[in-house]
Formats: C-alpha cells, structure tokens, sequence
C-alpha cells in the first residue's frame, strides 16, 4: 500500500513546479496539493521546524530547497532544525541550486537552442548553478530566450525578468527528472527519498 505526501512547502517560485515534477517522477500522486511558496530561504528555514512536526502528526511531508554556499546538505539541516529530522519529513536539498537539477537533463540544451556539448558533465559540481544556466542562455540562438533569461545591459540582477516563467514553462513540459539524475546524484538522491516515503 502506497501513501501520499500530506504537504509540500519550498524556498521558492520555480520549486512550486520541480516539486510537483519530482513527486510524479517517483509515482507519488500529486492529487489535491498545493506547494506552499515560503517565498525565499530565510521564511522556509524559519518555519522548516514547525514542518518538522507537521511530519511526525500527518504523514510525509516534502519539503525543498538550495544548499547554495553550505558546506554539506546534512548541516544544513542540522543548523536549522536543531532537533532530529522525523523520517516523513522528506527535506531534499538540491545542490547548489535547483537549476543543477535542470542543467543535468539534456532536454535543456534543445529548449536553449544550444548545443549539448554546452551542459555541465557534473552540475552538482557547479558554484552558481543559476549563473552557469543565464551564461548558456547568452550562447542561445533564440533572440526571444535570450531576452526572457538574460539581464538587460546594466541590470544589476543575475537572472532577466522572464526568467521564472520561462524555467517554468521547462520544467513543466519538458524537464524530465528520472532522466536528470543520471547526472546529478543530489537529484537521485531526492527521488530515491521520495518513493521511499510513499512506501513506509
């Protein structure tokens, strides 16, 4: 007999789509939830240990976010729920970012109009996942990706102003995360962690 996840939460816009990719990737139903959006890493750490408890009382619960500049996922998590971590409470760290987990599918070389040659051997291995993701953008040959993806001349922010919806338009039709984690084992990791939830 399988069980669902009882809730969702993440750090940010695009884990609202990735979750709900990555729950469908392991078999879980996906029936009926609605991924909570803690709107950056500072809320969803702060309330990752109310979650915690939510876990022990109403059954899995997954959550996802950025390791980022953390040495390891395991104090990451150690840091901030400062107590032992409920096994339903399924806490999937993508490192360094969620876009590791896009850069290892190489669907995205076709969305970026790029060569695969292009992709990272190893995302997990990149420093700025998200930066590594906007320079392919630079290299692609659709004028409009560019613009979606890439900042204006003399912006200050790292990503364009169509960014989000764009990456969302990715994941929901085309990222493919059973065969991303053939290259990224952070992402195995998660779906691996997923499916055993829905079977404990």
């Amino acid at each position: 007999m399988t069980r669902g996840f009882a809730l969702v939460v993440v750090e940010g816009a695009l884990e609202v789509p990735a979750s709900l990719k990555l729950l469908v990737a392991a078999g879980a139903g996906i029936e009926g939830l609605h991924p909570i959006d803690k709107g950056g890493r500072i809320r969803f750490w702060q309330d990752a240990r109310r979650y915690n408890r939510v876990a022990a009382s109403l059954g899995p619960v997954l959550g996802l976010a950025d390791l980022e500049a953390f040495p390891c996922p395991s104090g990451l998590i150690a840091k901030h729920l400062r107590a032992a971590k409920h096994a339903d409470f399924v806490l999937r760290i993508a490192e360094r970012m969620l876009e590791s987990w896009f850069l290892a599918d190489d669907t995205l070389a076709d969305f970026f109009h790029i060569s695969g040659a292009l992709l990272p051997r190893n995302p997990d291995a990149e420093t700025n996942p998200k930066q590594t993701l906007v320079n392919l953008a630079r290299r692609s040959r659709s004028a409009r990706l560019r613009s979606d993806l890439v900042p204006e001349e003399g912006s200050s922010g790292i990503v364009g102003k169509g960014y989000t919806p764009k990456m969302t338009e990715f994941i929901e039709g085309h990222w493919r995360p059973n065969r991303a984690q053939r290259r990224s084992e952070s992402l195995r990791r998660a779906l691996a962690a997923i499916r055993l939830a829905t079977v404990r």
